[in-house]
């Protein structure tokens, strides 16, 4: 009984970690404004290191308000350690075809417990919310394969595997259509 009730809740939350869908689709009471929001896709995994993961995760979702098709990317980063991001520090992607593309952070961002991570999983650990600005249109055809996130203490790369920068894709088409 408990095995076949572990399996039914395994298969839903695979089901639901795989689909990109517009998850907030609002009007502002007060200003009439349309606040749009993807799901959270996980784009960065560390790999299992002795049963556990390092805990270096990176969620994005896009979102955009009124009228505006250009929209900004949250990114929710479990870092595991206290980080610092200064507003207008830049995180860089870098794209199939070694171009970067350089957006800024739009805050001051400090590490603190529970942040960077969507649901429960990793509550515990340390992890910041980054909100970040500019031209996302590249994210509609172009396949990202690295990520760098400058900290105050210096910056932190990331690979970004093939199936992750295809939910990129997605969502960036989702949010814009």
């Amino acid at each position: 009984m408990r095995k076949s009730h572990l399996l039914l809740l395994l298969l839903m939350f695979s089901i639901n970690i795989q689909a990109q869908k517009i998850k907030v689709d609002r009007t502002d009471k007060f200003t009439g404004l349309k606040e749009q929001r993807t799901s959270f896709e996980k784009i960065v995994s560390d790999p299992l290191i002795m049963g556990g993961q390092m805990g270096r995760n990176i969620w994005v979702a896009f979102q955009s308000f009124g009228d505006s098709k250009v929209p900004i990317m949250i990114m929710k980063w479990c870092t595991n350690e206290v980080r610092a991001i200064d507003k207008g520090e830049t995180v860089i992607f870098l794209d199939e075809d070694g171009k970067t593309h350089p957006y800024n952070n739009s805050q001051y961002t400090i590490s603190s417990r529970g942040e960077g991570t969507v649901g429960a999983l990793g509550m515990d650990l340390q992890g910041v919310n980054l909100i970040l600005t500019g031209d996302f249109s590249v994210f509609k055809d172009k396949k990202m394969t690295d990520l760098r996130i400058y900290t105050t203490d210096g910056y932190i790369d990331f690979k970004i595997k093939k199936s992750n920068a295809t939910k990129l894709n997605k969502m960036y088409k989702l949010i814009t259509k």
